[in-house]
């Protein structure tokens, strides 16, 4: 109350306060970065090896293997993950939150330091990388250019430098193309006339382009660097490179290979639109903006095109505009929010200066919010504006009862005076209240402060700018409204639109309320059995870690048979090029094949077209993507998997809950991949699921060759040797590289494409021996086939397979358990168990931290409560609306078909915290009643009273959650639930809070109902 009488006194340095506010929130807006999401870290370290010419059995025994041996030795590692595939391995180390990441890297890399010398020599030095989920490219496009010789070269040696250039880019990733090289392509019979071997060839290419310090000297005064070497930088130069032969002879390089220009085998496919194009993907630095970022991209893009008009380009994904979308949309929604609240106001109280009183509080409260979330280094994302769309209606509850207070306490026909003193008294008697409810709303998000992994990250923002919120508000209430309560001097009329039907519904609750106290005990169980009847509607409701929103983006992959000719897998890939073309709501499509693509593919025979949808399209994503896979998931010669792309980032949205996965792990892997062909098998033929696949079923047939070391011994070779040597021989090797215009070309000494494309030709392949002399291949190793899986996946050592499937139309929730139990159950033994998927893990693990944050803060608002009311049997009575509020969340849940998430989660939390807000102001007030009034009777006034400004605050409320319980806008998924959720229990708590409390009420008093309950206010 000191400080209200204190702002009347000084209006004018309020307003000066006010007038900064307003400078210096628009100064936090404009400087503020924008994002779609906070900022997250993952507590993850990828480790990644090549090893040349190794099958997946082999990457998985000779180096995935004694990798996981050592970070095994590690502290704070939470799981591992390895993949093995051809020529490449990679190991994902997930440690705990807690735990330093720098630090982390520097014992894993101590670690691959100390086993260098025990991987195979071909194997390249492992690297190390963190895993970073904010590297969603800002923007990506489709180049092409017709009037060069070779798209590649031109994209990498002219594009590429100039967008790297830019201060505000990290880094660019370019797919598709094929490489340009000069190849030598060996003779044989030349080699054989003139007794030389790959290796002499190679060694000729290098020696001949060497650059090598010799010291210094004097020159006049100067000391100068002496250097010495050679290079050459025309192909004439190259063919004259001279080879000294064992007789002392010299012949040429052009005697014993054709020098050419060509480019590297076709091995990926890459197209946008149907047309061939390269993909560049650029990413943005730590401290820029995916905004920035893209105009910047798009400029240079554009001075290029000045220069070459035949670059052609296209933006195929732009990630600023998925954000700047998603924040109009939340713009859009709190000026809605804004303007309706102000409007119900007016309603209530019939007069535009009340209405503009509370709206100008809001405007205030949230730019001091804003400086306060640019001081903490928050971004403006989809988060933390969706908590000040909330914060709206929680905003303006503060106001509205110290305003409602403020006419109650007005008399009629008085002057400044009176209306000076009654700011001063009606804000005085709702001090404690607004006091308390702003405490229990604030105190709920201590305990998100605390937690940690996803949910404490994504949401941590969101709970500090509601308490930012709160706290200005609250100071808004106190001094802001007072003030221009005098100085507006609103009048409240009697006959307002809303004033009618609450005369009527107040009257309807005293006579109502006459009835329920003489029938408590039905009043009690009938409530007692709506919180029942919500928590059996929780069972039936879906949950999945986050919402999906929706971007017009579905992501579909395809899995075609190992070893399949490239010229095969375009085939299959151009079925669904035609399938996706002849929906109408296509906008564009890009298709990636191969190993050059923006995202790494494990097991090599895996295409992603990536979809885009029109932005007036007829249907939603999702109805496309089940339309979609209800086809595409038919055809027999691939695996068809779709899934709709959320902004939320790689790893957030958990695919569709009528999903199969089951995930087994065996130290066996033999058994592993038997019981999973048999579960494949018996699934297939119900009729429930469809679409069935294992993550074993696809084995790649390989040419194994199995050197004798014995007889490798006596040739003075070793396996490894061996090993090298044909690898060379068959995929050939760089020598050297030739500089051609200042750019860089490789020069790959190799044989004709044909030389050993059958068995019969390697087994002829004749190696060197240490003695100078040779041996056939076929005389020193055994050369057969064999199946290998097209990768490997382990989960902490143990061979991993991961059977998926899709449920038909008609299955419910309980289909999943019932497959379970009938099938999976009776394949698990000793030696095979069944694990979480990554996936449900992860969900499991944020819903258990948001379930203690929630249990945390039902604890610390029943705290706030009891110092507030000084009694615990009070606090109780408020603490019920709580249960109450269940009822109508999980009504409104199921309703709308909307599955419990990280975000609806976080509903109930906030839930927490404002459901007992009424009830704090009716209890607060029949305390007071029972100074002056019958026990009954106040019982009854006090809900009655505050039945006009319960309904005004929750209705403000409830008004500025509508759009985001719609689901409007791009955004409007993610925070769906939490609306969903806070409406519901708003509504149904509001009515309870009126009809149930006061029942209530009268059972906890008991026989101290004559005992007078004063409150000092003073």
């Amino acid at each position: 109350m000191g400080l209200t009488k204190k702002v009347l006194k000084r209006p004018v340095t309020t307003v000066l306060v006010v007038l900064c506010l307003i400078v210096f929130g628009l100064s936090s807006i404009f400087s503020s970065q924008l994002e779609l999401i906070p900022e997250m870290e993952m507590p993850m370290l990828i480790v990644s090896a090549v090893y040349p010419g190794a099958s997946p059995d082999d990457v998985d025994q000779l180096v995935i293997s004694k990798i996981e041996d050592e970070i095994g030795t590690l502290s704070g590692v939470d799981s591992v993950t390895s993949m093995s595939s051809e020529n490449f391995g990679m190991v994902l180390v997930q440690y705990d939150y807690d735990q330093d990441i720098d630090k982390a890297y520097d014992d894993l890399k101590k670690k691959l330091d100390g086993i260098k010398s025990d991987l195979p020599d071909d194997v390249d030095t492992p690297t190390i990388i963190e895993m970073d989920i904010n590297s969603t490219p800002s923007i990506t496009l489709a180049v092409n250019n017709d009037s060069v010789d070779n798209l590649y070269n031109y994209v990498n040696d002219d594009i590429v430098p100039e967008i790297e250039k830019l201060t505000s880019v990290a880094s660019v990733d370019v797919s598709g193309g094929q490489e340009a090289y000069i190849k030598a392509e060996l003779i044989p019979e030349k080699l054989s006339q003139y007794h030389v071997n790959m290796n002499t060839i190679v060694a000729a290419l290098k020696s001949a382009d060497f650059s090598m310090p010799i010291g210094s000297t004097s020159v006049g005064n100067k000391d100068l660097s002496v250097t010495s070497g050679t290079s050459f930088d025309t192909m004439e130069l190259l063919k004259k490179i001279p080879i000294t032969l064992g007789n002392g002879n010299i012949i040429y390089m052009e005697d014993v290979a054709n020098i050419y220009n060509t480019v590297e085998a076709k091995d990926s496919i890459g197209r946008y639109d149907g047309k061939d194009t390269m993909t560049i993907g650029v990413k943005k630095n730590q401290d820029s903006d995916h905004i920035t970022v893209s105009r910047a991209v798009q400029e240079t893009m554009e001075t290029l095109k000045a220069q070459d008009p035949s670059l052609e380009y296209v933006v195929v994904n732009d990630y600023s505009d998925q954000i700047s979308n998603s924040l109009n949309s939340v713009f859009q929604t709190m000026i809605m929010a804004v303007i309706i609240a102000m409007f119900i106001i007016w309603l209530f109280f019939g007069d535009i200066k009340a209405s503009l009183i509370v709206g100008t509080s809001i405007p205030v409260s949230i730019l001091a919010a804003l400086i306060l979330m640019k001081t903490m280094g928050f971004t403006l994302n989809v988060i933390t504006l969706s908590s000040l769309v909330l914060g709206v209606g929680m905003m303006v509850d503060n106001s509205i009862v110290v305003l409602e207070s403020c006419f109650r306490f007005t008399d009629k026909g008085g002057g400044f005076i009176e209306t000076r003193k009654a700011a001063i008294d009606g804000t005085a008697a709702v001090l404690e209240s607004i006091i308390g409810g702003t405490a229990t709303t604030c105190v709920v998000f201590i305990p998100l402060a605390l937690i940690s992994g996803m949910s404490g990250q994504m949401f941590k923002p969101l709970g500090f700018t509601i308490v930012f919120c709160m706290i200005a508000s609250l100071i808004s209430a106190m001094t802001l409204v007072p003030l221009c309560y005098v100085y507006y001097r609103p009048k409240e009329k009697e006959n307002t639109p809303a004033s009618g039907i609450m005369r009527a519904l107040q009257n309807g609750y005293r006579s109502l309320m006459e009835k329920l106290l003489k029938k408590k005990a039905m009043v009690m169980g009938t409530a007692v059995v709506l919180v029942i009847f919500s928590l059996f509607l929780a069972t039936k409701l879906k949950t999945e870690l986050m919402p999906a929103d929706d971007q017009g983006t579905i992501a579909v992959t395809i899995e075609t048979q190992p070893g399949l000719k490239i010229e095969e897998v375009d085939k299959i890939l151009q079925r669904a090029e035609d399938y996706v073309t002849q929906d109408p709501d296509l906008d564009s499509y890009m298709l990636s094949y191969g190993s050059s693509g923006l995202s790494m593919n494990m097991g090599g025979s895996g295409a992603t077209l990536t979809a885009y949808l029109k932005d007036d399209r007829s249907r939603k994503t999702d109805q496309v993507l089940k339309e979609w896979k209800r086809d595409m998931q038919k055809w027999s010669d691939c695996s068809v998997s779709l899934e709709s792309q959320s902004s939320l980032g790689s790893g957030m949205s958990m695919g569709n809950a009528e999903d199969l996965e089951y995930v087994l792990v065996s130290t066996q892997y033999d058994d592993l991949k038997k019981v999973s062909d048999e579960i494949v098998s018996e699934l297939q033929k119900r009729p429930e699921a469809t679409n069935i696949h294992s993550s074993l079923e696809n084995s790649a047939p390989l040419v194994k060759i199995n050197v004798d070391p014995v007889k490798a011994a006596a040739e003075g070779l070793s396996p490894t040797a061996v090993a090298s040597q044909v690898y060379m021989m068959v995929s050939g090797t760089t020598a050297t590289t030739l500089n051609v215009d200042g750019n860089d070309i490789d020069v790959k000494v190799e044989y004709a494409d044909d030389e050993y494309d059958t068995i019969d030709k390697l087994q002829g392949i004749v190696l060197p021996t240490a003695t100078g002399g040779s041996v056939a291949l076929m005389d020193i190793a055994d050369i057969g086939f064999k199946d290998s899986p097209q990768s490997i996946t382990k989960s902490d050592k143990q061979y991993q397979v991961t059977i998926t499937g899709t449920l038909t139309e008609g299955a419910d929730s309980t289909t999943k358990d019932k497959i379970q139990k009938e099938v999976i159950d009776k394949y698990l033994s000793g030696t095979i168990s069944m694990q979480e998927s990554t996936s449900t893990k992860m969900m499991n693990e944020e819903f258990a931290s948001l379930g203690q944050a929630i249990a945390t803060a039902v604890f610390l608002v029943f705290i706030v409560m009891a110092a507030q009311f000084e009694s615990p049997k009070f606090s109780i009575m408020v603490m019920t609306t709580i249960p109450f509020a269940l009822i109508g969340s999980f009504l409104f849940l199921w309703l709308v078909d909307c599955p419990i998430s990280m975000t609806s989660l976080l509903g109930f939390l906030m839930l927490v915290g404002t459901v007992v807000n009424n009830g704090i102001l009716y209890v607060d007030t029949a305390n007071q009643y029972r100074a002056t009034m019958d026990f009954k009777e106040a019982v009854i006034e006090a809900g009655a009273t505050r039945m006009r400004p319960m309904f005004m605050t929750t209705l403000t409320t409830i008004v500025a959650m509508i759009p985001m319980a719609a689901a409007y806008g791009n955004a409007g998924k993610t925070m769906q639930g939490l609306a969903l959720v806070d409406v519901g229990g708003l509504i149904v708590s509001t009515a309870m809070a009126l009809l149930v409390l006061p029942v209530f009420y009268v059972i906890m008093s008991g026989k101290n109902q004559d005992k007078k309950e004063i409150i000092d206010v003073d």
